[in-house]
């Protein structure tokens, strides 16, 4: 069970008889939305309700993902369900029977962030590359750790690791920086930050941001914004000669601010075990998979500069 972004805050435990969404009279009760409908149409049927509970799918370990960034709270409570709870309470629901006992504590917490951005040398006429990766998790569940080693140590390491080597052969012309971002959890504000002062100065590295590096299936995912054709070329190249398959695929990531900014980006994503779960733990990043990428990385720069 998980408390849903768009839930309202409720400490207090509310107890009672549980119904179907869009069936019969909700006051009173907690309602079960079934498949298929939206939550703006639950709250269409809930006037007098005490919650909601919609279904939402879990991962292999049996964990639904954990999300900082999301809609505003709404009017109600609402308390995601695994699918085979769902699934029973629904039954229970449907059948006129069932009490469901349930609250939804909201705990806002205002943290420091910041962001780390080292340059190693400036362009010399030839191309500005930037590395970037973001180094903040999801934070924990009360006494829970959640350990983030996929989601994002691993893009940290494949970057530090590319650039140390980049450092050594890329030719003086070419420019090398590393930023490790904060704030990509709660909405990438890390990135935004960091884009508007390169913009704000004038500076256009190329963008290479890497989030995830765990545990590649049969290709990296790579998603290209702003005028990323040159770099997407190098990038397709690189994958050539490191023998990594790379597919186009969303990676929401740090990127998508860079390009916004109006810099040439692209995000590569080779997947993670435990997602934003307490399973996202170092036994399970893959080495030959943090190898992979930091080739593809450092072949791409080699081929830029």
């Amino acid at each position: 069970m998980g408390v849903h972004l768009a839930s309202a805050d409720e400490p207090s435990t509310r107890r009672g008889p549980v119904a179907v969404a869009g069936a019969g009279d909700p006051s009173g009760r907690w309602l079960v939305v079934p498949g298929g409908m939206t939550l703006a149409e639950a709250h269409g049927h809930a006037r007098g309700a005490l919650g909601l509970l919609p279904g939402r799918g879990v991962d292999a370990d049996g964990w639904q993902y954990t999300m900082l960034a999301g809609p505003g709270p709404g009017p109600l409570p609402v308390l995601t369900l695994d699918p085979a709870t769902h699934a029973a309470v629904l039954r229970a629901a449907s059948a006129g029977t069932g009490v469901f006992a349930g609250n939804a504590p909201i705990r806002r917490i205002d943290v420091p962030a910041g962001n780390l951005h080292g340059r190693w040398r400036p362009a010399a006429g030839g191309p500005d590359v930037l590395l970037t990766a973001h180094f903040d998790g999801v934070g924990d569940h009360p006494g829970m750790r959640q350990p983030g080693a996929a989601d994002n140590g691993s893009g940290v390491a494949v970057v530090l690791e590319a650039a140390a080597v980049l450092a050594e052969a890329l030719p003086e012309t070419a420019g090398l920086a590393v930023a490790l971002l904060d704030g990509e959890e709660a909405g990438a504000l890390g990135s935004a930050h960091h884009a508007a002062a390169l913009r704000a100065a004038g500076e256009r590295p190329l963008v290479i941001n890497v989030d995830g590096a765990g545990h590649l299936h049969e290709a990296a995912a790579v998603e290209a914004g702003g005028p990323a054709h040159a770099l997407l070329a190098a990038l397709d190249q690189a994958g050539r000669h490191t023998g990594l398959p790379l597919v186009a695929g969303p990676v929401a990531s740090d990127n998508r601010r860079y390009a916004a900014a109006g810099l040439a980006a692209v995000g590569i994503g080779a997947g993670m075990a435990g997602y934003h779960s307490p399973a996202d733990t170092p036994d399970r990043v893959e080495p030959a998979t943090l190898a992979a990428i930091a080739r593809l990385v450092v072949a791409t720069v080699m081929l830029l500069g």
